[in-house]
């Protein structure tokens, strides 16, 4: 019993990790403007 509890949190908890950073690396994601500067 104790050992299916730890497999479901440690399922939930990856189903957990990967949906943050499929949404923090989206294509829609925050991309700002670089400065000119930087560019030469």
């Amino acid at each position: 019993m104790k050992k299916r509890l730890l497999q479901a949190a440690i399922t939930l908890l990856t189903f957990l990790a990967l949906s943050n950073i499929a949404s923090a690396t989206s294509v829609m994601g925050y991309q700002p403007e670089i400065p000119q500067e930087l560019l030469d």
